[in-house]
């Protein structure tokens, strides 16, 4: 019986290690692939990684987003931006269907230097088996594109 208990705790231990460290891989790339989209200005692919409607606040200004293509990349474009990078990234919630991102992240210019960094909180969903953005809050953020 005893052998039994422990072969059964283990067997629990192992599917909830599994289990959410398949969860944290899945939020990793979502990120990731979230970057690559905005970098690459790939319109298409980074609407794709929203849940419409979502909620989005940026300096102070609440808005419900409907809309799948609202972010402007020829504007963004049109800058001396570059590219945009990860500093420092911070998961304070992370279950099968829901997270909860800190993100720092910083813009840079033709020359690699950044001119403008951040914080940026997203609240992500897990619906029909996909992964998407629910609630965007960005405290200070450059408006270019929005």
């Amino acid at each position: 019986m005893l052998k039994n208990n422990f072969f059964l705790k283990n067997i629990f231990f192992i599917s909830f290690f599994l289990s959410t460290y398949s969860t944290a891989n899945e939020i990793d790339n979502f990120v990731e692939n979230y970057f690559d989209a905005f970098n690459n200005s790939d319109s298409i692919k980074f609407h794709d990684k929203f849940h419409n409607p979502f909620i989005r606040i940026i300096n102070g200004e609440k808005k419900l987003i409907s809309d799948n293509k609202w972010f402007d990349f020829k504007a963004l474009n049109s800058t001396d931006w570059s590219y945009s990078s990860i500093l420092d990234y911070e998961k304070f919630l992370e279950t099968d269907n829901e997270a909860i991102l800190k993100i720092n992240y910083g813009r840079h210019n033709s020359e690699g230097s950044i001119y403008n960094s951040g914080d940026s909180y997203m609240v992500l969903t897990k619906i029909n088996n996909k992964w998407g953005i629910s609630t965007y809050i960005a405290p200070s953020i450059p408006t270019e594109g929005i």
